[in-house]
């Protein structure tokens, strides 16, 4: 599409202009390590040895479980709780090189239901990615995915007469260039992701048609930073996202392609008050090229903080406004809202616990429906050794809704193996 080489056009037009600049390597004004959370401290005596392979190091792990989920389909009625079984192996490959990096990860994770065989499933994922070390001041990414998963039923376009969940297939590409000099910080980035949604089955036959919903995206952000001191930045940034839906031409279906914009200024920052973050605030714009569809505009935000109360205990809090799919036929955007606060603390050198609490609201265009939902998740971490550890977690999960309001309640016990 024309609207697609516009922004292909603009935004790889500023990425390339990062190239253009240079200046004397020095210390930086963006690093933000003089503090260490509680889940990110070193432990030599617990944390995996990587396995040398040649230049490159490998990183494997084996995740094994068992829990247990209250409401397997998000039922308003007539809950359906079941067991179930989790494996989930993992691999990552890293470079060991002083400049430049090669690395590659790939995952699966499959639950196995014990009563309900309908819900059990197999997610995939995989990537590769590469930086090029152009200069001290400038470098250059490019990353290759792919991922095949679930849609969980908790997602606003679950539907409850589905008999088994949605499978979905996403591939993407992207390229990013980093441009850093003294108190001058540029990054631009481009993006492409390709989904696919296969049809599902209904609840007593027939056939859950989901083709509407198969679109690619394609993105592109320029960000500016500069540091009137090293332990705080201010930063500009804006972004473009254009949807092009595959069935835009079919009769009887609504064109949901949309185009939007996102404009916002922050402050990047890790104070001598033992505090750390990224906040930006501004606008955001997404227009409907179907006039059925309602524009959605308002206030973006996007932002986490992390404050290092203790070595011991790290307390972190994020919060977002954004412009979503939800997936539905009769909205094609939605307003999500979320705040949310989580805190870490270490009992002893192997065993940490961990508590956290979620909000959100989803507002959706063009109808008339709001889900509220909260979350609740406590957790524990012990630390066998460094090729063993054990993970407990509990975790709530409430939505209030106009049309789909319910709890679901989980536990998980997992046991992770590393050579």
């Amino acid at each position: 599409m024309i609207k697609s080489a516009h922004l292909v056009t603009a935004t790889t037009a500023m990425a390339l202009g990062l190239v253009s600049l240079s200046a004397q390597a020095q210390d930086s004004f963006f690093e933000r390590n003089r503090y260490v959370s509680v889940t990110e401290r070193p432990q030599p005596e617990y944390d995996p040895v990587p396995i040398r392979l040649g230049a490159m190091e490998a990183r494997a792990a084996l995740r094994t479980g068992v829990g247990y989920r209250s409401n397997l389909f998000a039922s308003t009625t007539n809950e359906t709780g079941d067991t179930f079984a989790l494996l989930a192996p993992s691999l990552d490959l890293q470079t060991t090189w002083s400049r430049h990096a090669i690395g590659a990860s790939a995952s699966a994770e499959h639950n196995e239901y014990l009563d309900t065989g309908s819900e059990s499933a197999t997610d995939l994922a995989g990537r590769l990615y590469g930086r090029f070390d152009a200069t001290t001041d400038l470098s250059f990414t490019g990353a290759a995915s792919a991922e095949k998963f679930n849609e969980p039923r908790s997602a606003p376009a679950s539907d409850p007469a589905a008999a088994e969940r949605i499978e979905v297939q996403r591939t993407g590409a992207e390229v990013s260039g980093d441009y850093e000099a003294g108190r001058i910080a540029l990054r631009g980035r481009l993006g492409l992701d390709t989904y696919d949604y296969k049809d599902g089955r209904l609840v007593g036959g027939g056939v859950l048609e989901q083709d509407f919903r198969d679109h690619d995206q394609t993105s592109g952000s320029v960000r500016v930073s500069y540091a009137p001191a090293r332990d705080w930045a201010v930063f500009a940034e804006g972004s473009l996202t254009e949807r092009d839906y595959d069935e835009t031409n079919t009769a009887g279906v609504l064109n949901r392609d949309s185009q939007g914009t996102i404009i916002r200024g922050g402050v990047n920052f890790e104070l001598p008050i033992l505090i750390r973050g990224d906040i930006g605030i501004g606008y955001h714009q997404y227009e409907f090229d179907d006039p059925a569809f309602e524009d959605v505009d308002g206030l973006s935000i996007q932002g986490n903080a992390e404050w290092f109360v203790t070595q011991l205990t790290t307390l972190s809090a994020s919060a977002s406004r954004r412009v979503v799919d939800p997936g539905l036929r009769a909205a094609a955007g939605a307003t999500e809202t979320a705040v949310s606060v989580g805190v870490d603390h270490e009992l002893r050198r192997n065993w940490l616990i961990n508590a956290g609490v979620e909000v959100s609201t989803l507002d959706f265009e063009s109808i008339n429906r709001e889900d509220d939902r909260y979350g609740v998740s406590l957790g524990s971490l012990w630390k066998v050794n460094r090729n063993a550890s054990v993970d407990v977690s509990y975790t709530y999960f409430d939505q209030q809704s106009d049309v789909r309001p319910f709890s679901d309640n989980r536990v998980l016990v997992t046991l992770t193996l590393t050579p």
